[in-house]
């Protein structure tokens, strides 16, 4: 999947382990280009003069940082992942909103199970909604059984136009899902791939968003994907919103 992986090494075991995570999602025939990690604007232009298609971090705080303006997907490895034990990538979980970018994500993750012989768990999270409506309104149980019912279809819609030769497993989940997706990567995830939304010719994320947070709290690596140029350009579909109105 990946040609051209730019490893930001920190000069500290942080680097050692984005370099284990970059070995971890190459194919025999990537390429590895390593390169200090000064600051998050130099590795963006450093990974861009490389032609690289994947930026792997080992630092959670400077990653954060670096979601904010690359237009390359970014990889986080957790913190001690070098000394981990060595094994392959055996299962992938997608985080799936309905949004452009989780789909992008769905398909990224396909990927890499093809790839890897992995199997696939895809989430969908819907906020609980503890407000209060009229009696012309869904009460807050039945508009999260909407919430779910929405979702639900789109999830399984979309988990069925996936490669024959995938293994993928669907659910969708109530809570919040920086917290529940955490508690899915200490559930037997080797990698979680979600998307981010991007706003502006930089394709900017919101501080503050899900994947920003999860590249923090997650016990696994994260890929993340932010919203690529071409997708900017489509009509969104409508989608089930995850959170209460």
């Amino acid at each position: 999947m990946f040609e051209t992986i730019f490893v930001a090494d920190d000069g500290r075991s942080r680097g050692r382990d984005a370099l284990r995570l970059a070995r971890y999602l190459a194919e025999p025939d990537t390429s590895f280009v390593v390169g200090p990690l000064a600051s998050t604007p130099d590795a963006v232009d450093a990974a861009h003069s490389e032609h690289a298609d994947l930026i792997v971090m080992g630092s959670a705080h400077d990653a954060t940082r670096l979601l904010h303006g690359s237009p390359i997907p970014v990889a986080v490895a957790p913190a001690g992942f070098a000394d981990g034990p060595e094994d392959r990538l055996r299962v992938i979980g997608v985080g799936f909103d309905g949004r452009p970018e989780s789909r992008a994500a769905l398909r990224a993750a396909e990927r890499l199970a093809l790839e890897h012989d992995a199997t696939m768990r895809v989430y969908a999270v819907v906020l609980p909604n503890n407000w209060s409506t009229s009696r012309i309104e869904p009460t807050p149980d039945e508009y999260r059984q909407l919430m779910r019912d929405s979702l639900g279809e789109q999830l399984r819609e979309e988990v069925e136009t996936l490669d024959s030769g995938t293994r993928a497993a669907a659910s969708v989940v109530r809570g919040d899902p920086v917290e529940e997706l955490t508690q899915r990567t200490r559930e037997g995830l080797d990698l979680l791939v979600v998307g981010s939304r991007g706003y502006g010719s930089l394709r900017r994320v919101v501080f503050g968003s899900v994947s920003s947070r999860l590249v923090e709290t997650a016990a696994c690596p994260v890929l993340v994907l932010p919203r690529r140029a071409s997708a900017a350009e489509e009509p969104e579909q409508p989608v089930a919103e995850i959170e209460a109105p």
